[in-house]
Protein backbone atom coordinates (compact mmCIF):
# COMPACT_ATOMS: atom_id res chain seq x y z
CA UNK A 1 0.00 0.00 0.00
CA UNK A 2 2.88 2.48 0.89
CA UNK A 3 4.39 1.77 -2.21
CA UNK A 4 0.88 2.03 -4.52
CA UNK A 5 0.96 5.33 -2.64
CA UNK A 6 4.01 6.63 -3.24
CA UNK A 7 4.28 5.95 -7.01
CA UNK A 8 0.51 7.42 -7.39
CA UNK A 9 2.41 10.43 -6.02
CA UNK A 10 5.68 10.33 -7.38
CA UNK A 11 3.45 9.60 -10.76
CA UNK A 12 1.28 13.18 -10.40
CA UNK A 13 4.27 14.83 -9.12
CA UNK A 14 5.94 14.35 -12.18
CA UNK A 15 3.00 15.56 -14.34
CA UNK A 16 3.50 18.79 -12.41
CA UNK A 17 6.71 19.29 -13.11
CA UNK A 18 6.35 18.41 -16.79
CA UNK A 19 3.96 21.07 -17.31
CA UNK A 20 5.70 23.33 -14.91
CA UNK A 21 9.32 22.52 -16.54
CA UNK A 22 8.56 22.25 -20.43
CA UNK A 23 6.88 23.91 -23.34
CA UNK A 24 4.19 22.68 -25.10
CA UNK A 25 6.24 21.77 -28.31
CA UNK A 26 7.92 19.21 -25.81
CA UNK A 27 4.85 17.83 -24.25
CA UNK A 28 3.31 17.62 -26.85
CA UNK A 29 5.99 15.39 -29.00
CA UNK A 30 6.62 13.80 -25.93
CA UNK A 31 3.27 12.53 -25.27
CA UNK A 32 2.55 11.15 -28.66
CA UNK A 33 5.98 9.52 -29.16
CA UNK A 34 5.46 7.33 -25.46
CA UNK A 35 2.14 6.49 -26.86
CA UNK A 36 3.66 3.79 -28.94
CA UNK A 37 6.27 1.95 -26.34
CA UNK A 38 3.65 2.62 -23.70
CA UNK A 39 1.30 0.26 -25.77
CA UNK A 40 4.01 -2.58 -26.15
CA UNK A 41 4.23 -2.06 -22.51
CA UNK A 42 1.09 -3.48 -21.68
CA UNK A 43 0.43 -6.15 -24.41
CA UNK A 44 4.30 -7.81 -23.19
CA UNK A 45 4.56 -6.49 -19.66
CA UNK A 46 2.66 -5.01 -17.34
CA UNK A 47 -1.03 -5.59 -18.56
CA UNK A 48 -1.27 -9.38 -20.25
CA UNK A 49 1.99 -10.79 -19.42
CA UNK A 50 1.62 -9.91 -15.52
CA UNK A 51 -1.75 -11.38 -15.32
CA UNK A 52 -1.03 -14.74 -17.53
CA UNK A 53 2.12 -15.61 -15.65
CA UNK A 54 1.60 -15.44 -12.12
CA UNK A 55 -0.99 -18.06 -12.22
CA UNK A 56 0.91 -20.63 -14.41
CA UNK A 57 3.94 -19.78 -12.12
CA UNK A 58 2.48 -20.84 -8.95
CA UNK A 59 1.14 -24.42 -10.10
CA UNK A 60 4.91 -24.47 -10.85
CA UNK A 61 7.43 -26.32 -8.49
CA UNK A 62 11.25 -26.26 -7.34
CA UNK A 63 13.22 -25.46 -10.23
CA UNK A 64 10.67 -26.02 -12.71
CA UNK A 65 9.14 -22.34 -12.00
CA UNK A 66 13.21 -20.93 -12.42
CA UNK A 67 13.23 -23.18 -15.89
CA UNK A 68 10.26 -21.33 -16.82
CA UNK A 69 10.79 -18.29 -15.90
CA UNK A 70 13.92 -18.45 -18.09
CA UNK A 71 12.07 -19.10 -21.18
CA UNK A 72 10.01 -16.14 -20.72
CA UNK A 73 12.85 -14.16 -20.17
CA UNK A 74 14.22 -15.50 -23.48
CA UNK A 75 10.96 -14.66 -25.49
CA UNK A 76 10.87 -11.76 -24.17
CA UNK A 77 14.15 -10.57 -25.00
CA UNK A 78 13.86 -12.20 -28.78
CA UNK A 79 10.29 -10.50 -28.91
CA UNK A 80 11.84 -7.01 -27.95
CA UNK A 81 14.68 -6.99 -30.07
CA UNK A 82 12.75 -7.65 -33.17
CA UNK A 83 10.15 -5.06 -31.74
CA UNK A 84 12.64 -2.16 -31.07
CA UNK A 85 14.58 -2.72 -34.56
CA UNK A 86 11.71 -2.53 -36.46
CA UNK A 87 10.48 0.39 -34.69
CA UNK A 88 13.95 2.38 -35.29
CA UNK A 89 13.77 1.31 -38.52
CA UNK A 90 10.24 2.76 -39.59
CA UNK A 91 9.85 5.59 -36.67
CA UNK A 92 8.77 8.22 -38.90
CA UNK A 93 5.83 6.28 -40.50
CA UNK A 94 4.84 4.99 -36.62
CA UNK A 95 4.41 8.69 -36.06
CA UNK A 96 2.96 9.50 -39.10
CA UNK A 97 -0.01 6.66 -38.18
CA UNK A 98 -0.43 8.65 -34.97
CA UNK A 99 -0.66 12.27 -36.49
CA UNK A 100 -3.32 13.95 -38.23
CA UNK A 101 -2.44 15.54 -41.82
CA UNK A 102 -2.21 18.74 -40.95
CA UNK A 103 -0.42 18.31 -37.35
CA UNK A 104 -0.14 20.54 -34.58
CA UNK A 105 2.37 18.71 -33.18
CA UNK A 106 6.57 18.86 -34.50
CA UNK A 107 6.85 15.58 -36.46
CA UNK A 108 10.62 15.57 -36.58
CA UNK A 109 10.62 15.76 -32.97
CA UNK A 110 8.45 13.13 -31.84
CA UNK A 111 10.47 10.78 -34.35
CA UNK A 112 13.55 11.36 -32.15
CA UNK A 113 11.93 10.76 -29.54
CA UNK A 114 10.13 8.28 -29.88
CA UNK A 115 13.66 6.65 -31.71
CA UNK A 116 15.07 7.22 -27.82
CA UNK A 117 12.03 6.17 -26.09
CA UNK A 118 10.99 2.85 -27.29
CA UNK A 119 14.62 0.36 -26.63
CA UNK A 120 12.74 0.95 -22.98
CA UNK A 121 10.29 -1.11 -23.85
CA UNK A 122 13.00 -4.05 -22.93
CA UNK A 123 13.88 -3.17 -19.31
CA UNK A 124 10.25 -2.65 -19.12
CA UNK A 125 9.33 -6.03 -20.00
CA UNK A 126 12.11 -7.53 -17.79
CA UNK A 127 10.72 -5.68 -15.36
CA UNK A 128 7.51 -7.00 -15.56
CA UNK A 129 8.80 -10.28 -15.35
CA UNK A 130 10.41 -9.98 -12.54
CA UNK A 131 7.31 -8.40 -10.58
CA UNK A 132 5.27 -11.47 -11.42
CA UNK A 133 8.26 -13.47 -10.11
CA UNK A 134 8.61 -11.74 -6.67
CA UNK A 135 4.68 -10.99 -6.27
CA UNK A 136 3.90 -14.96 -7.28
CA UNK A 137 6.52 -15.37 -4.16
CA UNK A 138 4.66 -13.22 -2.20
CA UNK A 139 7.50 -10.96 -1.58
CA UNK A 140 5.89 -7.28 -2.24
CA UNK A 141 8.48 -4.90 -1.30
CA UNK A 142 10.21 -4.46 -4.29
CA UNK A 143 7.50 -4.88 -6.90
CA UNK A 144 5.58 -2.29 -4.88
CA UNK A 145 8.53 0.65 -5.18
CA UNK A 146 9.95 -0.13 -8.51
CA UNK A 147 7.48 2.32 -10.37
CA UNK A 148 8.49 4.80 -7.36
CA UNK A 149 12.15 4.42 -8.58
CA UNK A 150 11.36 5.13 -12.21
CA UNK A 151 9.43 8.25 -11.36
CA UNK A 152 12.40 9.73 -8.99
CA UNK A 153 14.94 9.02 -11.82
CA UNK A 154 13.12 10.52 -14.42
CA UNK A 155 12.02 13.38 -12.48
CA UNK A 156 15.28 13.66 -11.83
CA UNK A 157 16.49 14.15 -14.92
CA UNK A 158 13.67 16.50 -16.14
CA UNK A 159 14.89 18.45 -12.95
CA UNK A 160 18.71 18.56 -14.33
CA UNK A 161 17.46 19.83 -17.93
CA UNK A 162 14.35 21.93 -17.75
CA UNK A 163 13.09 22.85 -20.97
CA UNK A 164 15.05 20.45 -23.13
CA UNK A 165 12.97 17.72 -24.90
CA UNK A 166 15.42 15.04 -24.89
CA UNK A 167 15.33 15.06 -21.28
CA UNK A 168 12.15 13.82 -20.98
CA UNK A 169 12.61 11.04 -23.45
CA UNK A 170 16.33 9.80 -21.49
CA UNK A 171 14.05 10.15 -18.02
CA UNK A 172 11.76 7.56 -18.97
CA UNK A 173 14.65 5.55 -20.35
CA UNK A 174 16.77 5.90 -16.97
CA UNK A 175 13.51 5.41 -14.94
CA UNK A 176 12.81 1.95 -16.98
CA UNK A 177 16.51 0.86 -16.14
CA UNK A 178 15.77 1.75 -12.80
CA UNK A 179 12.55 -0.10 -12.22
CA UNK A 180 14.29 -3.23 -13.83
CA UNK A 181 17.56 -2.74 -11.42
CA UNK A 182 15.51 -2.83 -7.93
CA UNK A 183 13.54 -5.89 -8.82
CA UNK A 184 16.04 -8.22 -10.43
CA UNK A 185 18.65 -8.04 -7.67
CA UNK A 186 15.54 -8.59 -5.39
CA UNK A 187 15.23 -11.82 -6.88
CA UNK A 188 19.21 -12.68 -6.48
CA UNK A 189 18.46 -12.25 -3.02
CA UNK A 190 14.90 -14.32 -2.82
CA UNK A 191 17.04 -17.40 -4.34
CA UNK A 192 14.09 -16.99 -7.70
CA UNK A 193 16.61 -16.06 -10.27
CA UNK A 194 14.84 -16.94 -13.83
CA UNK A 195 17.58 -19.84 -15.00
CA UNK A 196 18.25 -18.95 -18.46
CA UNK A 197 17.96 -22.11 -21.37
CA UNK A 198 15.92 -22.55 -24.29
CA UNK A 199 13.36 -20.27 -25.51
CA UNK A 200 10.45 -22.99 -24.76
CA UNK A 201 8.84 -24.69 -21.30
CA UNK A 202 5.54 -27.00 -21.32
CA UNK A 203 4.00 -24.26 -19.39
CA UNK A 204 4.44 -21.48 -22.57
CA UNK A 205 0.81 -22.57 -24.36
CA UNK A 206 -0.87 -22.14 -21.81
CA UNK A 207 0.63 -18.90 -20.83
CA UNK A 208 -0.01 -17.79 -24.01
CA UNK A 209 -3.70 -18.54 -24.17
CA UNK A 210 -4.25 -16.71 -21.12
CA UNK A 211 -2.45 -14.09 -22.65
CA UNK A 212 -5.35 -14.00 -24.98
CA UNK A 213 -7.97 -12.25 -23.80
CA UNK A 214 -5.76 -9.58 -21.37
CA UNK A 215 -3.81 -9.06 -24.92
CA UNK A 216 -7.41 -8.12 -26.87
CA UNK A 217 -8.77 -5.56 -23.93
CA UNK A 218 -5.84 -4.03 -23.44
CA UNK A 219 -4.96 -3.53 -27.45
CA UNK A 220 -8.30 -2.05 -27.47
CA UNK A 221 -8.03 0.22 -24.97
CA UNK A 222 -4.48 1.42 -26.58
CA UNK A 223 -6.33 1.36 -29.72
CA UNK A 224 -8.81 4.07 -28.21
CA UNK A 225 -6.14 6.02 -27.05
CA UNK A 226 -3.97 5.90 -30.75
CA UNK A 227 -7.56 7.31 -32.03
CA UNK A 228 -7.88 9.85 -30.07
CA UNK A 229 -3.88 11.00 -30.24
CA UNK A 230 -4.65 11.17 -34.09
CA UNK A 231 -8.23 13.36 -33.17
CA UNK A 232 -6.56 16.02 -31.04
CA UNK A 233 -3.28 16.49 -33.23
CA UNK A 234 -5.34 17.59 -35.57
CA UNK A 235 -4.50 21.38 -36.32
CA UNK A 236 -7.38 22.63 -37.91
CA UNK A 237 -9.81 21.24 -34.47
CA UNK A 238 -7.42 21.32 -32.01
CA UNK A 239 -4.62 24.04 -31.12
CA UNK A 240 -1.21 22.96 -29.84
CA UNK A 241 -1.32 21.51 -26.34
CA UNK A 242 -4.27 19.38 -27.04
CA UNK A 243 -2.15 16.64 -27.07
CA UNK A 244 -0.87 17.32 -23.36
CA UNK A 245 -4.44 17.94 -22.11
CA UNK A 246 -5.83 14.86 -23.26
CA UNK A 247 -3.18 12.92 -21.45
CA UNK A 248 -3.34 15.33 -18.17
CA UNK A 249 -7.17 14.50 -17.77
CA UNK A 250 -6.80 11.05 -18.75
CA UNK A 251 -4.24 10.61 -15.60
CA UNK A 252 -6.51 12.28 -13.29
CA UNK A 253 -9.67 10.18 -14.51
CA UNK A 254 -7.47 7.05 -14.26
CA UNK A 255 -6.08 8.01 -10.52
CA UNK A 256 -10.17 8.46 -9.75
CA UNK A 257 -11.03 5.14 -11.44
CA UNK A 258 -7.79 2.96 -9.50
CA UNK A 259 -8.79 4.61 -6.05
CA UNK A 260 -12.09 4.28 -6.26
CA UNK A 261 -12.99 1.11 -8.57
CA UNK A 262 -10.03 -0.78 -9.30
CA UNK A 263 -9.40 -1.19 -6.23
CA UNK A 264 -12.54 -2.53 -4.90
CA UNK A 265 -13.38 -4.61 -8.14
CA UNK A 266 -10.21 -6.56 -7.29
CA UNK A 267 -11.34 -7.46 -3.93
CA UNK A 268 -14.31 -8.40 -4.91
CA UNK A 269 -12.65 -10.13 -7.52
CA UNK A 270 -10.41 -12.52 -5.03
CA UNK A 271 -13.73 -13.46 -3.52
CA UNK A 272 -15.87 -14.10 -6.37
CA UNK A 273 -13.07 -16.54 -7.16
CA UNK A 274 -13.43 -18.18 -3.64
CA UNK A 275 -16.84 -18.41 -4.05
CA UNK A 276 -17.25 -19.91 -7.59
CA UNK A 277 -17.45 -23.40 -6.13
CA UNK A 278 -19.95 -22.95 -3.44
CA UNK A 279 -23.44 -22.94 -5.69
CA UNK A 280 -26.58 -21.32 -4.10
CA UNK A 281 -26.84 -17.74 -3.95
CA UNK A 282 -23.38 -17.21 -2.57
CA UNK A 283 -22.05 -16.06 -6.21
CA UNK A 284 -24.46 -13.83 -6.99
CA UNK A 285 -24.53 -12.22 -3.27
CA UNK A 286 -21.03 -11.14 -3.86
CA UNK A 287 -21.59 -9.96 -7.38
CA UNK A 288 -24.45 -7.48 -5.95
CA UNK A 289 -22.85 -6.45 -3.28
CA UNK A 290 -19.93 -5.63 -5.45
CA UNK A 291 -22.10 -3.85 -7.95
CA UNK A 292 -23.10 -1.75 -4.85
CA UNK A 293 -20.22 -0.85 -3.45
CA UNK A 294 -18.62 0.40 -6.12
CA UNK A 295 -21.85 2.65 -7.04
CA UNK A 296 -21.58 4.18 -3.64
CA UNK A 297 -17.96 4.80 -4.12
CA UNK A 298 -18.19 6.14 -8.00
CA UNK A 299 -20.94 8.22 -8.24
CA UNK A 300 -20.54 10.57 -5.76
CA UNK A 301 -16.69 11.27 -6.73
CA UNK A 302 -17.81 10.92 -10.45
CA UNK A 303 -20.01 13.72 -9.97
CA UNK A 304 -17.68 15.89 -7.66
CA UNK A 305 -15.11 15.63 -10.74
CA UNK A 306 -17.94 16.77 -13.11
CA UNK A 307 -18.57 19.60 -10.91
CA UNK A 308 -14.65 20.48 -9.50
CA UNK A 309 -13.11 19.93 -12.48
CA UNK A 310 -11.37 23.25 -13.28
CA UNK A 311 -9.88 23.54 -9.04
CA UNK A 312 -9.05 20.33 -9.52
CA UNK A 313 -7.13 20.63 -12.81
CA UNK A 314 -5.80 24.31 -11.74
CA UNK A 315 -4.64 22.99 -8.10
CA UNK A 316 -2.50 20.79 -9.39
CA UNK A 317 -0.71 21.97 -12.66
CA UNK A 318 -0.97 26.15 -11.73
CA UNK A 319 0.53 25.80 -8.48
CA UNK A 320 3.70 26.32 -10.51
CA UNK A 321 4.26 28.60 -13.16
CA UNK A 322 3.11 26.66 -16.43
CA UNK A 323 5.70 26.96 -19.09
CA UNK A 324 5.52 28.18 -22.60
CA UNK A 325 1.97 27.07 -24.19
CA UNK A 326 0.77 25.15 -21.25
CA UNK A 327 -2.10 27.23 -20.04
CA UNK A 328 -3.88 26.28 -23.28
CA UNK A 329 -3.16 23.03 -22.48
CA UNK A 330 -4.53 22.93 -18.64
CA UNK A 331 -7.82 25.11 -20.12
CA UNK A 332 -8.74 22.29 -22.71
CA UNK A 333 -7.42 19.68 -19.57
CA UNK A 334 -10.78 21.09 -17.89
CA UNK A 335 -12.95 21.14 -20.31
CA UNK A 336 -12.15 16.93 -21.04
CA UNK A 337 -11.76 16.16 -17.86
CA UNK A 338 -15.38 17.26 -16.88
CA UNK A 339 -17.68 15.18 -18.83
CA UNK A 340 -15.06 12.12 -17.85
CA UNK A 341 -16.44 12.42 -14.26
CA UNK A 342 -19.50 11.05 -15.61
CA UNK A 343 -17.87 8.02 -17.22
CA UNK A 344 -16.13 7.48 -14.07
CA UNK A 345 -19.14 5.43 -12.27
CA UNK A 346 -20.04 3.22 -15.72
CA UNK A 347 -15.89 2.78 -15.93
CA UNK A 348 -15.79 1.13 -12.77
CA UNK A 349 -19.22 -0.87 -13.17
CA UNK A 350 -17.59 -2.17 -16.86
CA UNK A 351 -14.10 -3.01 -15.09
CA UNK A 352 -15.93 -4.64 -12.32
CA UNK A 353 -18.71 -6.86 -13.99
CA UNK A 354 -16.39 -8.03 -16.92
CA UNK A 355 -14.56 -9.98 -13.72
CA UNK A 356 -17.27 -12.99 -13.42
CA UNK A 357 -16.82 -14.13 -17.11
CA UNK A 358 -13.07 -14.72 -16.11
CA UNK A 359 -13.73 -16.25 -12.98
CA UNK A 360 -16.40 -18.54 -14.77
CA UNK A 361 -13.69 -18.60 -17.75
CA UNK A 362 -15.73 -17.38 -20.40
CA UNK A 363 -13.55 -15.28 -22.29
CA UNK A 364 -15.16 -15.39 -25.47
CA UNK A 365 -18.24 -13.08 -24.61
CA UNK A 366 -16.24 -10.17 -23.02
CA UNK A 367 -13.72 -9.76 -25.29
CA UNK A 368 -16.37 -9.74 -28.23
CA UNK A 369 -17.95 -6.81 -25.90
CA UNK A 370 -15.09 -4.86 -25.47
CA UNK A 371 -13.86 -4.92 -29.42
CA UNK A 372 -17.82 -3.93 -29.72
CA UNK A 373 -17.40 -0.82 -27.66
CA UNK A 374 -13.98 -0.50 -28.68
CA UNK A 375 -14.99 0.34 -32.27
CA UNK A 376 -17.81 2.07 -31.19
CA UNK A 377 -16.19 4.49 -29.03
CA UNK A 378 -13.97 4.97 -31.90
CA UNK A 379 -16.74 6.05 -34.37
CA UNK A 380 -18.26 8.37 -31.57
CA UNK A 381 -14.92 10.00 -31.00
CA UNK A 382 -14.87 11.05 -34.89
CA UNK A 383 -18.37 11.99 -35.11
CA UNK A 384 -18.20 14.00 -31.84
CA UNK A 385 -14.74 15.91 -31.64
CA UNK A 386 -15.65 18.40 -35.02
CA UNK A 387 -18.80 19.12 -32.80
CA UNK A 388 -17.92 19.13 -29.35
CA UNK A 389 -14.34 19.71 -29.35
CA UNK A 390 -12.02 18.16 -27.27
CA UNK A 391 -15.00 17.61 -24.60
CA UNK A 392 -16.27 15.16 -27.50
CA UNK A 393 -14.13 12.52 -26.96
CA UNK A 394 -15.13 12.58 -23.03
CA UNK A 395 -18.63 12.60 -23.50
CA UNK A 396 -18.14 10.22 -26.60
CA UNK A 397 -16.52 8.09 -23.57
CA UNK A 398 -18.68 8.36 -20.66
CA UNK A 399 -21.89 7.56 -23.38
CA UNK A 400 -20.20 4.44 -24.54
CA UNK A 401 -19.02 3.41 -20.72
CA UNK A 402 -22.67 3.61 -19.96
CA UNK A 403 -24.27 1.47 -22.74
CA UNK A 404 -21.47 -1.43 -22.29
CA UNK A 405 -22.87 -0.99 -18.25
CA UNK A 406 -26.38 -1.87 -19.35
CA UNK A 407 -24.96 -4.60 -21.71
CA UNK A 408 -23.43 -6.64 -18.99
CA UNK A 409 -26.26 -5.92 -16.35
CA UNK A 410 -28.32 -7.26 -19.13
CA UNK A 411 -25.98 -10.33 -19.75
CA UNK A 412 -25.21 -11.19 -16.11
CA UNK A 413 -28.75 -11.10 -14.79
CA UNK A 414 -29.64 -14.10 -17.29
CA UNK A 415 -26.71 -16.23 -16.36
CA UNK A 416 -25.82 -15.44 -13.33
CA UNK A 417 -29.32 -13.81 -11.70
CA UNK A 418 -27.86 -10.68 -10.89
CA UNK A 419 -31.08 -8.66 -9.54
CA UNK A 420 -31.45 -5.55 -12.11
CA UNK A 421 -34.20 -3.79 -10.47
CA UNK A 422 -33.01 -3.78 -6.81
CA UNK A 423 -29.04 -2.68 -8.31
CA UNK A 424 -31.29 -0.04 -10.29
CA UNK A 425 -32.84 0.78 -7.10
CA UNK A 426 -29.96 1.54 -5.34
CA UNK A 427 -28.01 2.89 -8.00
CA UNK A 428 -30.79 5.80 -8.15
CA UNK A 429 -31.30 6.47 -4.13
CA UNK A 430 -27.73 7.00 -4.78
CA UNK A 431 -27.23 9.38 -7.60
CA UNK A 432 -29.87 11.44 -5.68
CA UNK A 433 -27.63 11.71 -2.61
CA UNK A 434 -24.73 12.37 -4.73
CA UNK A 435 -26.38 14.91 -6.79
CA UNK A 436 -28.06 17.00 -3.37
CA UNK A 437 -24.50 16.72 -1.52
CA UNK A 438 -22.22 17.70 -4.94
CA UNK A 439 -25.20 20.38 -5.83
CA UNK A 440 -25.00 21.77 -2.45
CA UNK A 441 -21.17 22.21 -2.16
CA UNK A 442 -20.98 23.90 -5.44
CA UNK A 443 -23.04 26.20 -4.31
CA UNK A 444 -21.73 26.81 -1.23
CA UNK A 445 -17.53 26.72 -2.42
CA UNK A 446 -19.14 29.65 -5.34
CA UNK A 447 -20.60 31.54 -2.78
CA UNK A 448 -17.43 31.13 -0.39
CA UNK A 449 -14.84 31.92 -2.72
CA UNK A 450 -16.76 34.83 -4.43
CA UNK A 451 -16.47 36.58 -0.89
CA UNK A 452 -12.93 35.61 0.32
CA UNK A 453 -10.13 38.23 -0.86
CA UNK A 454 -7.93 35.32 -3.09
CA UNK A 455 -7.80 34.48 -6.71
CA UNK A 456 -5.75 32.47 -9.10
CA UNK A 457 -4.32 29.16 -7.61
CA UNK A 458 -5.29 30.26 -4.11
CA UNK A 459 -8.94 30.52 -5.10
CA UNK A 460 -9.10 27.15 -6.91
CA UNK A 461 -7.37 25.70 -3.59
CA UNK A 462 -10.29 27.33 -1.06
CA UNK A 463 -13.45 26.29 -3.86
CA UNK A 464 -11.60 22.50 -3.92
CA UNK A 465 -11.33 22.75 -0.26
CA UNK A 466 -14.70 23.41 0.44
CA UNK A 467 -16.37 21.49 -1.74
CA UNK A 468 -14.68 18.81 -0.11
CA UNK A 469 -15.83 19.91 3.44
CA UNK A 470 -19.51 19.86 1.84
CA UNK A 471 -19.54 16.57 -0.01
CA UNK A 472 -18.15 14.06 2.32
CA UNK A 473 -20.11 15.08 5.33
CA UNK A 474 -23.47 15.84 3.49
CA UNK A 475 -23.38 12.50 1.03
CA UNK A 476 -22.96 10.54 4.18
CA UNK A 477 -26.17 12.04 6.61
CA UNK A 478 -27.91 11.80 2.95
CA UNK A 479 -26.76 8.36 2.29
CA UNK A 480 -27.53 6.64 5.64
CA UNK A 481 -30.83 8.58 6.53
CA UNK A 482 -31.27 6.96 2.35
CA UNK A 483 -30.22 3.44 3.57
CA UNK A 484 -27.96 3.08 0.61
CA UNK A 485 -25.05 3.71 3.45
CA UNK A 486 -25.22 0.99 6.07
CA UNK A 487 -22.31 0.54 8.61
CA UNK A 488 -22.85 -2.98 9.19
CA UNK A 489 -23.09 -3.54 5.54
CA UNK A 490 -19.80 -1.81 5.49
CA UNK A 491 -18.25 -3.66 8.24
CA UNK A 492 -19.16 -6.91 6.02
CA UNK A 493 -17.74 -5.30 2.70
CA UNK A 494 -14.48 -4.61 4.86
Amino acid sequence: MGGTLASRASGLLREVLLVALFPVRASDAFRLAWTVPNLFRELLAEGALTNAFIPIYQRLRGDDRRDFAGAMTAVLALVNGVLIALALAVAPGIVDLLLAPGANVDRDLAVQLLRITFPVLGAISLSALAMGVLNAEERFLAPAWAPVAMNVVAIAVMVAAPGQAMALAWGVVAGGLAQAAVQWPAMRRAGVMPRLGGIWHAAMPMTLALMAPFAFTTGARQFLNVVAQRIVSDASLFPPGAVTAYALSAMLFSLALGLFAISPAIAYFSRLGNVVEEGGDAFRETLEAGVRFIVVLTVPAGLALFAFADPSVRVLFAFLRPAAGQETSIALAVLALAPLGLALAPAGLVNFLLRPFFVRRRVLAPVAMSVAFTVATAALFVAFAPRYGIAGLSWATALAMGLHTVVLVGWLARSEGLAVRAVAWHALRVSLAAALAVGAARLVATAAVGALPVEGWFASFAELAMGGAVIVPLYASLGLAMGVLRPAWFRRAG
